[in-house]
């Protein structure tokens, strides 16, 4: 390994080590606000049942973005949602992912509506993502298999991470986070492979047919 591509290593590991430490410990839910009607419906996505969180979605939600959401898995979700990944995924994520789509959009609601976004509500999302991914992995009843998806969780979570940083954990814009990270040689991917297997052995978290139905205004 070269000089330069020596550099690029250890500043692209530097970069996502500041970001996994900057946002890992960011799984604190929101404050509820009782003056901002997003801010409430975040902070019962992140802590309530979807059921009780779904009841919270602004009445114009749909006429704003396009969509209603839908409960499915016990989760609040987006229904043409997906896990936004140039690498394939485990399928137990997808789930996890249209939940983190929901959310997502919901603060982009907020920004469409004038409502001041909070950076707690993206990093809240984010953490709920990365818990729900491991969570999903448990279902696997080998170690073998359950191991390579709670490593594919670490590195999806900190891909995320990473965007949302660049971002600076505002609205979510539009942009792949995992080809701006596996730029430059093909080596960046390594050390976020690294980073994130560590980060998942700092923090391991605990954690039939899908019935479905659409969240309509109250």
């Amino acid at each position: 390994m070269n000089r330069n591509t020596s550099r690029v290593v250890l500043c692209a590991a530097a970069a996502i080590a500041a970001v996994t430490a900057t946002t890992g410990a960011a799984s604190t839910p929101p404050a509820a606000e009782s003056t901002s009607p997003v801010a409430v419906s975040v902070h019962a996505l992140v802590t309530e049942s979807a059921d009780v969180a779904a009841l919270t979605i602004p009445d114009d939600f749909g006429s704003v973005m396009g969509y209603r959401p839908r409960v499915q898995d016990d989760m609040a979700e987006n229904p043409h949602g997906d896990c936004s990944s140039p690498v394939p995924l485990p399928s137990e994520f997808d789930s996890a992912c249209r939940a983190h789509d929901l959310g997502y959009d919901l603060i982009r609601y907020a920004a469409a509506t004038g409502t001041t976004v909070d950076p707690q509500w993206r990093r809240s999302f984010d953490a709920q993502l990365e818990g729900r991914m491991h969570a999903a992995c448990t279902d696997r009843a080998d170690d073998g298999p359950r191991q390579v998806c709670d490593a594919a969780a670490s590195v999806a979570a900190t891909a995320v991470d990473l965007n949302s940083w660049r971002q600076f954990f505002g609205a979510p814009v539009a942009e792949p986070a995992l080809p701006f990270v596996f730029g430059g040689a093909g080596i960046v991917p390594i050390a976020l492979w690294g980073i994130a297997t560590g980060r998942h052995a700092r923090r391991r978290l605990l954690t039939t047919e899908p019935v479905s139905r659409t969240i309509e205004p109250a």
